[in-house]
């Protein structure tokens, strides 16, 4: 069975992919995304007001958020980075998820469109959820003394 841990960097690379092909877009970089099921949902939501938040593109907040979960998952390894770099990975993987929330309610309610790539990224943040929630538990569990599976 794959580790936890490898599945979240494996999942965070695809999401920093998913999230650089964006801010591709969005940056002017290549002219349009590809679209399978949206029409042109992707560029009408890729260059929308909504595509900002705060003047930072929500696509460049994904490539940090996803470099930073790959970095945290690859980083608990050992029991003593684990304590700390597990409920950090949660926390940012929560974050994501609750952001990943917000802008899929945006697509319809705020832009009128649909964006394939946005979606993926959601579900993306929804796989890595519990991957990080039950390392975050085995490493607070390691730190009160018990002796987490697998280790």
């Amino acid at each position: 069975m794959i580790d936890a841990r490898r599945a979240v960097a494996g999942l965070a690379i695809l999401g920093m992919a998913d999230s650089i092909y964006m801010l591709s877009y969005h940056l002017g970089a290549i002219d349009s995304l590809y679209c399978p099921f949206f029409g042109q949902g992707c560029n009408k939501v890729g260059r929308s007001s909504h595509a900002r938040h705060l003047g930072i593109p929500n696509a460049a907040v994904g490539v940090a958020g996803y470099a930073t979960m790959a970095v945290l998952a690859t980083a608990s390894g050992s029991r003593r980075v684990r304590r700390w770099a597990s409920p950090a990975l949660a926390a940012t993987s929560l974050s994501a998820f609750v952001a990943s929330l917000f802008l899929t309610w945006e697509q319809p309610f705020r832009v009128g469109a649909w964006c394939f790539w946005c979606l993926s990224s959601a579900a993306i943040n929804l796989a890595i959820l519990p991957l990080a929630l039950r390392e975050a538990f085995r490493a607070i569990d390691l730190s009160l003394g018990g002796r987490a599976q697998g280790d």
